[in-house]
């Protein structure tokens, strides 16, 4: 059986999707497998542009700023063959303002994903993040949202975390492409379930979902 129900439904007039978890044990991984597979199976109706019959070579959603997790990053380095953590900032952006710190995937000058390839596809579609492969060409409900961003924010503050002490253990501050380093203090960075994880299957949703959340979508 399968671990997650996906449930299709009109969101705003459009065709999309709800979801609910069938084992509160279920990993992020768990998740990513039974999405791609329920994408890939063509149960859903997609909200194509044009006369489009599928994603392939379609880039609409590869010029918007991607946030990564330090997993998301982790995978990078797997799909790049890059051995030193720090070594993958090349393929990234760093936004600080104020407290706040960014970290997206780099984009190129017109603004396309930078391992978006000339002929439209991607050049890490294996590795590629969290947000990607949960995308879907369709409506989401509030609690689809919800799930995708709560994983997203502390994968995310956990890579501001693990990158802020990357640096400072080589003597170097943190690359920011926009925006002043100084302002940036690891004490304002705490650990959390992503750390010392390298991969989504090491976490699971109960553990970094709310519980408000987690009740919601678990059946």
């Amino acid at each position: 059986m399968k671990k997650v129900l996906f449930i299709k439904q009109k969101i705003k007039g459009y065709p999309g999707y709800d979801m609910r978890i069938r084992d509160e044990n279920l990993s992020v991984q768990d998740l990513l497998e039974e999405m791609n597979e329920f994408v890939e199976s063509g149960q859903i109706e997609r909200v194509w542009p044009g006369n489009r019959t599928n994603c392939y070579a379609c880039d609409l959603c590869c010029y918007e700023p991607l946030p990564v997790t330090s997993i998301d990053v982790e995978n990078i380095c797997q799909a790049k063959h890059i051995t030193e953590f720090s070594e993958a900032f090349k393929y990234l952006w760093v936004e600080v303002c104020g407290e706040i710190v960014d970290i997206t995937l780099r984009r190129t000058e017109g603004g396309r994903c930078i391992f978006l390839t000339a002929e439209k596809t991607c050049s890490i579609y294996r590795y590629r993040p969290f947000l990607c492969q949960t995308y879907v060409c369709c409506g989401t409900t509030e609690n689809v949202e919800e799930l995708r961003s709560q994983i997203v924010n502390q994968g995310m503050d956990e890579l501001v975390r693990k990158s802020i002490l990357t640096f400072q253990t080589r003597g170097l501050p943190l690359p920011v492409d926009r925006g002043r380093e100084d302002g940036i203090d690891l004490a304002d960075w705490s650990e959390n379930c992503f750390t010392g994880k390298t991969d989504y299957s090491e976490i699971l949703l109960k553990d970094v979902l709310s519980s408000d959340l987690l009740r919601i979508l678990l059946l």
